[in-house]
C-alpha cells in the first residue's frame, strides 16, 4: 500500500530524472489521497497524454528499478489495459488517454484543477466526479466503497456526472450512462449511499430511451455489475 507522502516521494524521484516536462493525470485511489479521502492506495494510477510520454516514463521507471508485469494478472479480459510496473510494494498503472472502457476526455482534463509540480513531472489531480465516472465501469467492490466515500465526504456536482456519462457515449459507446445508473443503484441499495432521487429518475429516464433505441435496432448493451 502507498500513502500520500510515499507517492509524492516517488513523483519527486521521477521528476528529478526526467529530461523534459511531462504532464500526467492521477486518477482512482492516487487522486483520492490528495483529497484526503483515502489513507493509502494499492496502486498509483497515471494517465499520460500520448504514447510517446508513456513510453518515456516506462523506460525511465525501468531504469529506476521498476519491473514490467503482465497486465492480465489484474485486468482479465479488459481492453486498453495499462502498462503495469512494480518495485517492491509500489505498483504503477500507466494509461494512455483510454482507461479500460472509458476515454480520458477533454472535460476531465479541464476539471483537473489541483496541480502539483515534482521537478519535471507535472501532476494534475482529476475531480471527485471524474473519479466516480472512471470507477463505474469496473467490477471491483473496492471501487464501490471508494465512490461511496467520495459521495459521503464531498459536495458532488451531479450535473457533471450526468453530462460526462453521456459525453462518453460519443467517445466509447452507449454503455457509460447505463453503467453509471447501475453503479449508483448498487451504492444506494447495498451501501446506503444517499443519491438524489431526482438525479436517479433523470438518469433512469435517459437510460430507458437508450435501451428502447437499442432494442428497436436489435442490439444489446452489456452493463458492468460487480460481484458481491
Amino acid at each position: 500500500m502507498t500513502g500520500l507522502k510515499e507517492q509524492e516521494d516517488i513523483f519527486n524521484l521521477i521528476g528529478a530524472n526526467l529530461k523534459r516536462k511531462i504532464k500526467c493525470f492521477v486518477i482512482g485511489g492516487s487522486a483520492m489521497l490528495y483529497y484526503k479521502l483515502k489513507d493509502a492506495t494499492k496502486d498509483i494510477d497515471i494517465v499520460l497524454s500520448n504514447e510517446n510520454d508513456r513510453q518515456y516514463i516506462l523506460e525511465l521507471m525501468k531504469n529506476l528499478g521498476y519491473a514490467e508485469r503482465n497486465p492480465k494478472i489484474l485486468y482479465v479480459n479488459k481492453k486498453n489495459a495499462p502498462i503495469l510496473l512494480q518495485r517492491a510494494e509500489n505498483r504503477f498503472d500507466l494509461f494512455n488517454r483510454t482507461v479500460i472502457g472509458l476515454r480520458f476526455s477533454d472535460g476531465m482534463i479541464d476539471r483537473s484543477q489541483l496541480v502539483y509540480e515534482y521537478g519535471n513531472l507535472v501532476v494534475n489531480v482529476v475531480s471527485p466526479e471524474d473519479i466516480i465516472i472512471l470507477k463505474c465501469a469496473t467490477e471491483r467492490a473496492g471501487d464501490r466503497l471508494d465512490a461511496a466515500n467520495i459521495i459521503k465526504n464531498t459536495n458532488v456536482n451531479w450535473n457533471i456526472l450526468f453530462q460526462e456519462s453521456f459525453n462518453q457515449m460519443a467517445l466509447v459507446g452507449d454503455a457509460t450512462p447505463l453503467n453509471l445508473y447501475q453503479f449508483l443503484l448498487e451504492l444506494k441499495e447495498d451501501l446506503k449511499v444517499e443519491v438524489p432521487v431526482d438525479f436517479i429518475k433523470k438518469l433512469e429516464k435517459e437510460c430507458e430511451e437508450i435501451l428502447i433505441n437499442k432494442i428497436e435496432k436489435g442490439k444489446t448493451v452489456k452493463v458492468t455489475k460487480y460481484k458481491k
